[in-house]
């Protein structure tokens, strides 16, 4: 597993915690989010901890390429209470949401249910989006991750790039897109997706 997060002492708290489980191996501890991509496609790496605020790259940019580009399993780490965005991360594909005030045995039971196929929320991220309205339309995370690109004016070629997929894989996708958002053109995919709260 690999660990981003930016505070030493969560890092050393997070080693803590995995040390007592022998399903556990930390191949990488990293503190911020720019090389995290790099190093999943260099490493072999079942799971990801991250921190969703971190200074540079923003944990969500993070993930949406990690999980667009290689479907990884992701879990993310929180401080703070913006369920609005802890739900986009889920929508974009994470596998788990769980508040750093929470106990320690909480992260680990988010990942074990990560890594046997369900998605875990702590209890205090299901109290807290249970007040998140759900969207109408649900997309695959691939789609999602194409879609937060998109919304951030990507090229094709730059998606492309970012997720390590071909040019036509991403048109196909942003065609999906289209279909599933009803929508005439491509330029209005990011409108229609905001109206539905997608984004």
């Amino acid at each position: 597993m690999l660990i981003v997060d930016d505070h030493p002492i969560a890092q050393g708290g997070l080693r803590s915690v995995f040390a007592t489980s022998d399903r556990y191996k930390i191949v990488g501890v990293l503190d911020n989010g720019a090389p995290v991509s790099a190093f999943v496609r260099s490493q072999e790496v079942d799971l990801v901890v991250l921190d969703m605020n971190m200074p540079g790259l923003r944990g969500i940019n993070v993930l949406a390429e990690i999980v667009g580009s290689n479907d990884m399993t992701v879990i993310i780490l929180t401080g703070e209470t913006q369920f609005t965005e802890i739900e986009y991360a889920l929508k974009l594909g994470a596998r788990g949401a769980v508040s750093k005030s929470e106990p320690a045995a909480e992260i680990l039971r988010a990942c074990d249910a990560a890594l046997d196929g369900e998605v875990y929320l702590s209890p205090m991220m299901q109290r807290g989006l249970a007040s998140v309205q759900a969207p109408e339309i649900a997309l695959s995370p691939r789609q999602m991750a194409i879609l937060h690109y998109l919304a951030q004016g990507e090229t094709n070629k730059e998606i492309s790039y970012r997720l390590s997929i071909a040019q036509p894989t991403v048109s196909f996708h942003i065609a999906e897109l289209r279909r599933k958002l009803d929508v005439p053109s491509n330029r209005k995919i990011v409108d229609r997706a905001q109206e539905l709260k997608l984004l």
